[in-house]
């Protein structure tokens, strides 16, 4: 809003306490004024920018923490998954062994029967880590539903890199930090810029006499304007820090972008490794599968070439969610 800060002024006559000397008469008189400041140029215009720029950077900063949250969640939810396919891979051995009655697999049974309980607690701990992000302490422990199952694909290393540059949220937050650092600085020269205080007034005297003449009653109006200097214009300090900002936010906006491509370069190497681990393990589930009922080694091999499925599952998944999400890409995944 404007800043316009009114004055309205009322002013009476001399009053005495006592009547004056013989022959005085004081006259009583109203004076009524009004006075405005008008905002010196360009103030109000670089307020709003800067309220603007500003309100952008909250919104921006605010996209950027939901991401962050949003990857925790995605995390969070495929530990859960994890925890749940390796129970069901026990319970599947513990299943076969009893189809098969084979002797000497007491010691086996029991230990996966130890695992399956080490595994249910932390299907639990990590599904009241689901409930702390639905922020509802009520809901019943969820249980999370896929494969892992997901599908390797092939990127390109520098247009990952350009899709982030373009699309990442805290690029966004870095942007509108150095949109509102400039708008701060707008705001500090202009408000060096002087204010004008136009006033009104308004003074009327009624008709009186004194000695034997007679005075006609008087109406004057005046007008006052007021430049109040101050010393902004003395004091430079405050543009020298808003140009600083600028300066700042730059420099961050620019680590941000390295930030980016060692990120994702890292990540990419990682994703590589992950890819070939689940080629491996691929391998050798399909072929411990084919002697998973055959004798007891066959279903113990079938069970850890399961195991290090999942584990090569989930570490692609991650790495692959991950990777995406440090380019720009926040669709949700499937999970299968």
């Amino acid at each position: 809003m404007p800043n316009l800060n009114p004055i309205i002024t009322y002013a009476r006559g001399s009053i005495y306490t006592q009547a004056p000397y013989t022959g005085y008469t004081n006259p009583a008189s109203n004076t009524l004024g009004a006075t405005v400041t008008v905002e010196g140029w360009g103030k109000r215009s670089a307020r709003e920018a800067q309220a603007q720029a500003e309100a952008n950077k909250q919104l921006a900063d605010m996209v950027a923490e939901t991401r962050t949250i949003e990857t925790q969640a995605i995390f969070n939810y495929i530990d859960a998954l994890r925890t749940k396919l390796l129970w069901q891979s026990y319970q599947e051995a513990i299943n076969g062994i009893n189809g098969l009655k084979l002797a000497g697999a007491a010691p086996y049974k029991s230990e996966f029967i130890s695992a399956q309980k080490v595994l249910a607690n932390d299907l639990k701990y990590y599904s009241y880590g689901l409930i702390g992000m639905l922020n509802n302490p009520d809901q019943q422990l969820l249980l999370p539903i896929g494969s892992l199952n997901i599908p390797p694909k092939n990127f390109v290393v520098n247009d990952l890199i350009l899709h982030a540059q373009e699309n990442r949220s805290d690029i966004a937050s870095n942007k509108a930090a150095v949109d509102s650092a400039a708008a701060n600085l707008e705001s500090v020269k202009a408000s060096k810029n002087v204010d004008f205080l136009p006033g009104v007034f308004y003074t009327e005297t009624p008709s009186y006499a004194s000695s034997g003449v007679g005075y006609g009653s008087q109406k004057s109006f005046s007008f006052l304007l007021s430049i109040p200097l101050g010393n902004g214009f003395l004091n430079d300090s405050d543009m020298l820090a808003a140009t600083n900002n600028i300066a700042e936010q730059e420099v961050n906006l620019s680590s941000t972008k390295t930030k980016i491509a060692i990120e994702i370069n890292q990540t990419y190497l990682q994703y590589q490794s992950a890819k070939d681990r689940l080629e491996t393990a691929i391998s050798a589930y399909n072929l411990a599968k084919t002697s998973k009922n055959s004798n007891l080694q066959g279903l113990l091999k079938f069970r850890d070439a399961e195991y290090e499925l999942i584990d090569a599952r989930t570490v692609h998944a991650k790495t692959l969610i991950l990777l995406e999400r440090l380019s720009g890409n926040f669709e949700p995944p499937n999970l299968h």
